[in-house]
């Protein structure tokens, strides 16, 4: 039960290092003449951070192909709240503003999610994603 108890604690504690801002996408098609077209909708904004593959000791193992490219997946490479709407597979969040202590290069990059795994006493949503030029 103590655990249970300090993991509010913890979560406070992880999302006071998302000190980025993340716009998140999901993609709807529509008629354009008679071609059908992908627009982006932005969903929610929220704060969080990027984990680098350091984690993973730089080696991937597993790769998604987007735009006929294959990119190397990054397992819980965004962190996002618990408390920020849960993510569908496909959509996208591009980082619209960097806190004072993180990379100004990730200003602008965005990241499509490919798996939105889920746990038991989670301090943070860890989403599985590939970095993808911007649309």
């Amino acid at each position: 039960m103590r655990a249970v108890a300090r993991l509010g604690a913890m979560r406070a504690r992880a999302e006071a290092l998302m000190l980025d801002t993340f716009t998140a996408y999901a993609y709807t098609w529509t008629k354009v003449g008679n071609l059908d077209k992908q627009v982006w909708l932005a969903q929610y904004t929220t704060p969080g951070k990027v984990a680098g593959r350091s984690r993973q000791g730089d080696t991937n193992t597993r790769t998604e192909t987007v735009g006929g490219v294959e990119r190397p997946v990054v397992e819980g490479g965004l962190h996002i709240p618990l408390s920020a709407p849960v993510p569908a597979v496909g959509w996208e969040f591009a980082c619209t503003a960097v806190g004072a202590s993180s990379d100004p290069s990730l200003l602008g990059r965005r990241w499509r999610v490919v798996d939105v795994p889920a746990k038991s006493f989670a301090t943070a949503r860890r989403l599985d994603v590939v970095e993808v030029p911007a649309p």
